[in-house]
């Protein structure tokens, strides 16, 4: 299980002159064991190093890394992933490298874009997909006209993969994954003889598994106006970079301006993350205005529970569990939520919705979706709860960061 979050804690540093090197204390405050746990430091704790030949070391031995270019406001960071034993105290070295390892892909995100295409009834026909890192939709782009490849960015890690369709139905839908290697850059090239994508059928890697139609889907942000949930869909442009790929850490960075709200308009940054061996997607998302609710929540499907947290700490949940696959499979999907900021959970006749404030611009939450068929997968709702009361009390007990 993993801890999804860049740490905001004091980290005192210190340096031996010939070495520049860096004692980083770490010390897991459960009695629980924690894997992949990712530490993230500012880059401007590294006066005279650089973080581009930075190498992480656990016992003398070099532990996956990667330099972080920050979003929504934030410098650049240097992340790295350990593992400890509950209640343990460990000491990770940083250091400059001139070999730094080269440690296997765990997470990728990507967005291709149609190229070599003709136009025809407003449908990108013909032509193929291109992996790009950055894009801005065209004008008048809507859903299903084959401009981008799985309709939009998508994102994974061993356990899942997400996507959100860019366009304006602006939600995010599930990947269900049978394997831990990296699947995406196959996936959404090739169509049936009814002309729809390949991965609505059940394949060697997985399946589209979801349905999301008009709802929030799973952890989709929208603003909340007189009780009603308006999507991010009337904009004046979007711009969607991959702002990280790997090794252990991804993110799909999205920008829209003009986001028109009732008779306002407001600019909206979103950054959906991900890390090495988690089925957590961190959703961060930057406004221009403190006025006003905005929401997250879940798609209701049919024979499916409701299950909310009962948490005295400030990160809580709300959850559902069951049949609610396209080929009726078991799947949780859950938002993780952060109750400072959030209002009391409500529902309409598609979602269960949390209202949302934010705090200096900015809002944060989670979510996740864990499917019965993934690689030693959780299949019953005893071990989905489990699952989720061990990431909040993760967020909700920090690793502690020292000299």
């Amino acid at each position: 299980m993993k801890k999804f979050f860049f740490l905001n804690l004091l980290i005192i540093l210190f340096f031996t002159a010939c070495k520049k090197e860096i004692s980083i204390k770490i010390v897991n405050p459960l009695n629980k064991k924690i894997i992949d746990q990712i530490v993230v430091i500012k880059s401007s704790d590294f006066d005279g190093i650089n973080i581009e030949k930075l190498s992480a070391y656990d016992n003398n031995k070099e532990i996956p890394s990667q330099v972080i270019n920050g979003a929504c406001g934030k410098e650049k960071t240097f992340g790295f992933l350990v593992n400890l034993e509950p209640k343990q105290s460990k000491i990770i070295y940083l250091k400059e490298n001139q070999n730094k390892k080269e440690f296997n892909r765990r997470v990728h995100a990507e967005i291709s874009e149609k190229v070599g295409y003709k136009l025809i009834n407003g449908v990108y026909t013909g032509g193929k997909f291109v992996s790009v890192k950055k894009t801005k939709t065209p004008f008048g782009h809507k859903d299903h006209n084959l401009y981008y490849k799985c309709e939009g960015p998508c994102w994974e890690s061993e356990k899942i993969a997400y996507r959100f369709y860019l366009d304006q139905r602006n939600a995010t839908d599930i990947f269900g994954k049978k394997t831990k290697e990296i699947v995406l850059p196959n996936v959404g090239h090739t169509y049936n003889k009814s002309g729809n994508e390949m991965y609505h059928e059940m394949a060697d890697w997985g399946m589209d598994i979801f349905k999301v139609g008009n709802s929030l889907g799973i952890g989709s942000f929208a603003a909340y106006v007189n009780n009603n949930i308006e999507m991010v869909s009337e904009t004046d442009s979007v711009i969607c970079t991959i702002e990280n790929d790997g090794p252990i850490y991804a993110s799909v960075n999205t920008k829209y301006y003009g986001w028109q709200i009732g008779n306002n308009k407001i600019n909206l940054e979103s950054n959906l993350s991900i890390i090495a061996g988690s089925r957590l997607t961190k959703s961060e998302n930057k406004v221009t205005s403190n006025g006003g609710l905005f929401c997250t929540g879940l798609v209701k499907h049919s024979g499916t529970e409701l299950i909310k947290s009962d948490s005295n700490g400030e990160w809580n949940y709300i959850a559902t569990w069951g049949k609610q696959t396209t080929i009726k499979n078991n799947l949780g999907i859950a938002v993780i939520f952060n109750k400072n900021s959030a209002g009391k959970l409500t529902e309409d006749k598609l979602n269960y919705i949390i209202p949302l404030k934010p705090k200096n611009g900015i809002i944060q939450y989670y979510f996740a979706a864990c499917w019965e068929q993934e690689p030693d997968g959780i299949k019953t709702k005893k071990e989905f709860i489990n699952y989720l009361n061990d990431e909040i009390k993760k967020l909700n007990y920090p690793v502690i960061i020292s000299k």
